[in-house]
């Protein structure tokens, strides 16, 4: 499982450019990364100049580096199904004129409002960026997951999506109650039911990620700003309303700061943007603030995100060895360790996964080919392995949050 380092902030503030550096950096550094993005405006692809698709994509000649953009709204079929197609399909047209005394034109004209009205309650298209998220985060193969945030409020309207599903699920369920007498004495309470348990099913998967979000040992959330009065406002507010939900705060990034030139303008300028860096420090106690200057020209493409990244990490760590704790980055220090680790030498493959706070019991394996699955909390993901591997045939074992297979194989070189 890999450790998730979230940006957020303002919009506009530089959390793309950001994002996309730091992940450079720690690919550069020897950590399997994965940036991600749920902006529509696809700004990952414009910031790494290389063009990413909803699926992990290879960052150019990256050996470390994957991109994604996640699409929510294309994905909202999958989550939760069409409620006006559950209601048409469930009465033909001349029973609903005679149960309801509406024809059927008008009940379709109502179930369609419905599914645009109702299903986009505030803070789903994010829950549904969090929940693709999540996938990934419970995916062995990568060592650490980037997620460029949606502007702060975005994420906040999805932190309080739990409470909001409460209220919505009884809003969508009396759709059902209105006719649910009629469906019943015809058709039986299937649909009914199986309406209810992908809700009950979708809102224990949104209260799944909050409890990953506050874990300050899979997540980090670094807030990014500019030294400006409204930017270092919202995030002021942000961090508190963050505090709220127990999601803590690990630094902050102050983009996009004059540097020290003489000139009388400039002067002015960096003068109150130092008042505003003040400010920040106190705010944020001991946490790190780091800040970057404001360059000659925008930032775009892979060397000149490397030398963005080089001011705000330092340079690039030596590759970590073995599953050990390292911590990386002089602006914004973070733990991490890796998710993965394959290693086959004479006679034996031996295959490490870090799965923090995975039940034993609930852990799935199986084989097939030169690949494995395994499953985690009802996902699965799969990991080549590059050799035939049975897993009946292989020794495991599950401690300190690792899993370890070795399978002994005297074909093995």
């Amino acid at each position: 499982m890999g450790r998730l380092w979230l940006f957020g902030g303002k919009g506009g503030v530089g959390k793309t450019t950001t994002s996309a550096a730091t992940a450079l950096w720690l690919a550069r550094a020897g950590f399997r990364t994965l940036v991600v993005s749920s902006d529509p405006a696809h700004s990952t692809s414009d910031s790494l100049e290389y063009p990413l698709g909803p699926e992990p994509t290879p960052v150019a000649d990256e050996e470390n580096l994957w991109g994604m953009e996640l699409d929510p709204e294309s994905t909202l079929e999958q989550v939760l199904p069409r409620f006006s197609d559950a209601m048409s399909g469930s009465m033909g047209n001349s029973m609903t004129g005679m149960f309801t005394g509406l024809d059927a034109e008008t009940v379709r004209e109502e179930m369609d409002q419905v599914e645009a009205s109702q299903l986009m309650i505030p803070g789903l298209d994010e829950a549904l960026a969090f929940d693709q998220l999540l996938r990934y985060v419970e995916d062995p193969r990568f060592d650490i997951i980037i997620f460029d945030t949606a502007p702060t409020g975005h994420t906040l309207r999805f932190l309080s999506l739990p409470e909001v599903l409460d209220t919505w699920m009884d809003r969508i369920l009396r759709y059902y109650r209105m006719t649910g007498g009629i469906r019943m004495m015809m058709f039986g309470a299937k649909k009914q039911d199986a309406m209810r348990d992908e809700l009950e099913r979708f809102q224990r998967r949104v209260a799944h990620v909050r409890r990953v979000l506050s874990d300050s040992e899979l997540s980090n959330f670094t807030l990014v700003t500019i030294p400006e009065q409204m930017a270092v406002s919202e995030t002021r507010r942000a961090a508190e309303a963050l505090k709220e939900y127990g999601i803590t705060v690990n630094g902050v990034i102050a983009n996009r700061v004059t540097p020290d030139l003489e000139h009388p303008f400039i002067q002015a300028r960096r003068e109150t943007e130092q008042g505003y860096l003040q400010e920040l420090k106190e705010l944020f106690g001991g946490l790190p603030v780091a800040e970057i200057a404001l360059g000659e020209s925008d930032v775009h493409g892979l060397e000149h995100l490397s030398q963005l990244a080089e001011e705000l990490h330092g340079e690039c760590p030596p590759p970590p060895e073995g599953m050990d704790t390292v911590t990386v980055s002089n602006g914004i220090p973070v733990s991490l360790r890796r998710g993965l680790i394959i290693n086959r030498s004479s006679g034996e493959l031996r295959v490490e996964m870090f799965l923090p706070a995975a039940n034993k019991d609930e852990l799935k394996l199986r084989s097939e080919g030169e690949d494995l699955f395994i499953g985690v909390n009802g996902r699965e993901a799969r990991i080549a392995v590059g050799y035939e591997i049975k897993v009946k045939d292989a020794e495991a074992r599950f401690e300190n949050d690792v899993l370890c297979l070795t399978v002994t194989d005297e074909s093995l070189d």
